[in-house]
């Protein structure tokens, strides 16, 4: 993303005055890659927020909450140490770099004034933050740098910090790749002149109602494709791009251990299935063996014993056309109908039992994708909980056991209200499908599924009257958003009165068979 070094120079600007001055009051490691610095000072309390991920490198103010680890990681302990009390000088940006560098005053062990650095570097896959103390020795990074990894500059505690080297003489760094094709585009030369006259506005670049880049000015060479939409100031800037962008990681993230165990159940079962489907296959000939034992009983007159094969009439066709049954020679002719009746019996024995373990994979497999639909819905860690209770409640997760295990409280079903004013309930997952449609639900209630899709059960409140047609498609289109088909342009979903829907015999949470429907094509809107 275009983090270039002339929006980061509108950005130290910004970020100077509002934190110079400030106290550190707690420091936050939320996430791997990202430190959050409570402030506080004489105009109020605010949250710095300093991101090294690859990819989402930025420092800015922010309004955002943030979940912390019930155990900081190390590097966290370690700018607590050092940071927790200390005043932010100032902040700083080196001429013409992607970083910037807050000077504090903090107290040592002793009680003495000292200086410190903390360097927030934005360089794309190598973003990195460094604490450094007055001497400019690194105290540590949170990502250290070895000889190894980069012959040119260590990063590591003891070392000196030096700046990341400086691009070859006469080149004029610092652009990011929209900047440099919108000055192409608008005939202006890639120097420090031709920014000059620019104008500097935090400038977020959206397609289709979705953000798609963001810089300092705005960009004209996509004409009416794409909106520039400019905000307040350049936190906020950074804060609306990467708020839903670092919230779909995070949520990703923390899916990814449910996600695989689904997955790897999903496996397990379709390949037991299709064992069993070989198995069933290979009963089918299960017929031929009681005919051939019927045969054999019939014609016992003509047969000896040490024989490989008998040449019989087979009265089971029309013409009784001959054919050959083959023998054990070891045994008497009694002995091999025996053993034709016994593989009959054997595999129609089989078949029964297979055709009912072939019934349950099938429910469980179908089962398992409608929860990974529900994975790829989710919007909240509340969803994630909930998923992971049907989970357990399956068998698929083992429960918390003991006292120190505390168990969250299921997240309430999603709530919208038509704009006629009835209300519509959505499930967040198959448990919550169930006790929506059986127990939420009033029988003349509307019930709202897409059509052969994994998705939400919807119920439109209808208090007992006939719902008016837009009520029924804005829950038709809800139905379809929270669906497999959420991304499609058009959505067929089925309606019902939730009293025509019942639950499927011996199948799991959420799978139901319904009648007396009729079918909405929907569109499945997020902005609904």
């Amino acid at each position: 993303m275009p983090l270039d070094a002339i929006l980061i120079t509108e950005l130290c600007r910004e970020l100077n005055e509002a934190v110079s001055g400030c106290k550190i009051d707690r420091v936050h490691q939320p996430e791997k890659d990202t430190v959050v610095l409570v402030l506080r000072g004489s105009g109020g309390g605010a949250k710095l927020l300093l991101c090294f991920g690859s990819g989402s490198a930025r420092a800015c103010l922010t309004q955002a909450g943030f979940e912390n680890p019930a155990q900081p990681p190390m590097f966290c302990m370690l700018l607590r140490k050092h940071l927790q009390g200390a005043r932010i000088v100032s902040v700083t940006q080196p001429e013409g770099e992607r970083m910037l560098l807050f000077r504090l005053a903090a107290y040592d062990e002793m009680g003495e004034a000292v200086e410190k650095t903390l360097a927030m570097e934005m360089l794309g896959r190598n973003a990195n933050l460094i604490l450094a103390d007055g001497d400019g020795r690194i105290l540590d990074a949170a990502r250290r740098v070895d000889s190894e990894m980069s012959p040119l500059r260590q990063l590591l505690p003891g070392l000196i910090y030096r700046l990341p080297p400086k691009p070859e003489p006469g080149k004029f760094s610092g652009l990011s790749p929209l900047v440099r094709r919108e000055m192409e585009w608008r005939g202006l030369p890639q120097t420090p002149e031709g920014l000059e006259g620019l104008e500097r506005t935090p400038t977020m670049l959206v397609e289709d109602g979705k953000p798609i880049d963001f810089t300092f000015l705005p960009i004209l060479q996509y004409g009416p494709h794409v909106e520039s939409v400019t905000y307040p100031g350049w936190s906020a800037l950074l804060e609306a791009f990467y708020a839903e962008k670092d919230r779909a990681e995070h949520l990703k993230s923390r899916a990814r251990s449910l996600t695989k165990l689904v997955r790897s159940a999903k496996s397990r079962t379709e390949k037991k299935l299709a064992l069993r489907m070989q198995e069933l296959a290979a009963t089918e000939d299960r017929e031929t063996d009681k005919r051939r034992g019927d045969l054999i009983t019939a014609n016992i007159w003509r047969m000896k014993p040490g024989m490989s094969s008998v040449t019989v009439e087979d009265f089971y066709e029309p013409d009784s056309p001959m054919v050959t049954v083959p023998l054990d020679p070891r045994k008497y002719p009694q002995q091999n109908a025996a053993a034709y009746y016994k593989q009959y019996a054997k595999k129609k024995t089989a078949r029964e039992h297979l055709t009912a373990l072939i019934g349950e994979n099938r429910i469980e497999a179908e089962y398992l994708a409608s929860v990974a639909a529900e994975l790829d819905r989710a919007q909240t860690q509340a969803d994630l909980d909930g998923i992971r209770q049907e989970l357990e409640r399956a068998g698929y997760v083992k429960e918390p056991r003991g006292k120190g295990k505390r168990r969250e409280k299921p997240a309430q079903p999603m709530r919208f209200t038509t704009g006629a004013g009835l209300e519509v309930l959505v499930g967040r997952s198959n448990l919550q499908n169930d006790e929506l449609t059986f127990k939420l639900a009033r029988r003349t209630d509307l019930w709202l599924h897409a059509q052969k899709l994994h998705g939400a059960h919807v119920i439109l409140r209808c208090e007992g009257a006939e719902p008016d047609e837009k009520s029924v498609y804005e829950a038709a289109c809800l139905a379809a958003f929270y669906s497999e088909g959420g991304q499609a342009g058009r959505v067929a979903v089925d309606v019902t009165q939730a009293r025509f829907v019942k639950r499927q015999k011996g199948a799991r949470p959420g799978m139901v068979l319904y009648t007396d429907q009729w079918t909405v094509m929907a569109e499945p809107k997020k902005e609904l």
